[in-house]
């Protein structure tokens, strides 16, 4: 039997078409293996059962009685080992985090004042989960005024993915359900969420300086029209690095600084989104400015599939002792990228066998490059339920 007093967590799913149904099975399932009075669920539903999100709330509450809740719509959940890309799902995720605080947050966007109200006030020792509205909450803008600043908790989460719409999306902090901005929790004391990001690119050619670009259009690379730099690349390639770069086009920027202001090692992959042979120019999925160095990228099944898998492996020697896992999957992964189901959470549980993980296919993943954060598109990103280390 498991020690009460030390760091633990549960998950169950069922794809039931009935939304009553399955949250019965998932509670029971919850009630056997983790009890009641959890300090922690995170709540992962499907459009299918967005009508029952009233009733399934105050069911986990009369039943489960967490300390903290909070979660989202989604297109598809993962949980049972399993990624359930079509169909109906509800996935739960409890933990019990002894000599932690856990703290449930809802952040809104004011737009006439240009401010977000709500965000935790909690320093770097902090973790958090956010999940937030792609439709109400402005992500980008956001993040950049957290890295400009010198207290903010390390961020793992995705963007809630139920609707294309506007006010499509549910988001559930503790009792209460909201359709605009952002929901997590804050944890702070003896466990923390590590943050892990798996972009699944692999630089090609030579690096470039940007020397002139306007936003998030290149235009000169090194001195040169930007396309003749990536026409220089990809005439440098083996055919089948080219097609592969064709397939999906990526940019690395690595100009990313760290916390105390040095570069680091890691790129922040954006998708080229435009290229224009006549004007020279190349637009990518986010802004750039002079300067930045950067290299092109390409992104492939098989590359995808090594560096997850080299993460997984790494993160399983630093934290052999993880507790539980949350999962946030690009849509464009899972059957879209490696023509095959629960690609991800098998590389995940060959190192962390039977670790309970929940999570779900996001619009976009939310996770640190030199301990920043950033939103991501087409990663893996692992948030590890972990001891805190005080040294």
């Amino acid at each position: 039997m498991a020690n009460p007093h030390s760091l633990r967590a549960s998950e169950a799913t069922s794809t039931h078409p009935d939304a009553l149904v399955a949250l019965a099975e998932v509670i029971d399932e919850l009630m056997s293996s983790i009890g009641p009075s959890p300090d922690a669920v995170v709540l992962f539903l499907t459009a299918h059962h967005a009508s029952a999100a009233s009733h399934i709330l105050r069911e986990i509450h009369k039943r489960l009685s967490p300390d903290c809740l909070t979660g989202c719509t989604v297109a598809s959940v993962v949980g049972g080992g399993r990624e359930h890309q079509a169909g109906p799902g509800l996935s739960i995720w409890a933990a019990r985090m002894p000599g932690s605080r856990v703290q449930a947050f809802h952040v809104a966007f004011n737009e006439d004042a240009g401010v977000v109200a709500g965000w935790p006030d909690v320093g770097e020792k902090a973790s958090a989960v956010f999940l937030a509205d792609p439709f109400s909450f402005p992500l980008e803008p956001f993040f950049a005024s957290l890295r400009s600043r010198e207290r903010f908790p390390s961020l793992v989460g995705g963007i809630a993915s139920g609707a294309n719409r506007a006010g499509g999306n549910l988001l559930f902090c503790d009792t209460k359900i909201y359709a605009q901005g952002g929901v997590g929790f804050v944890l702070k004391g003896a466990a923390r969420i590590e943050p892990l990001v798996s972009h699944g690119c692999r630089p090609v050619g030579n690096s470039f300086r940007v020397t002139s670009c306007q936003r998030n259009q290149l235009i000169e690379l090194g001195g040169r029209p930007a396309y003749e730099s990536l026409r220089e690349v990809l005439e440098g390639l083996s055919d089948v690095d080219r097609q592969r770069f064709m397939n999906g086009p990526q940019v690395g920027i690595q100009a990313v600084r760290n916390r105390t202001g040095e570069k680091g090692p890691s790129y922040l992959v954006r998708g080229v989104v435009g290229v224009d042979a006549e004007s020279g120019t190349i637009s990518l999925a986010d802004v750039v400015r002079d300067g930045a160095v950067l290299q092109f990228h390409a992104r492939d099944a098989e590359t995808a599939h090594e560096d997850f898998d080299s993460l997984c492996a790494m993160a399983n020697s630093y934290y052999p002792d993880a507790a539980g896992a949350l999962m946030f999957l690009c849509t464009g992964r899972g059957l879209s990228l490696f023509q095959r189901s629960d690609h991800d959470i098998e590389i995940l549980q060959k190192y962390f066998p039977d670790l309970p993980t929940s999570g779900f296919f996001a619009a976009g993943e939310i996770g640190p490059i030199c301990g920043l954060p950033y939103v991501h598109g087409l990663t893996a990103c692992v948030g590890l339920l972990v001891p805190q280390d005080d040294s």
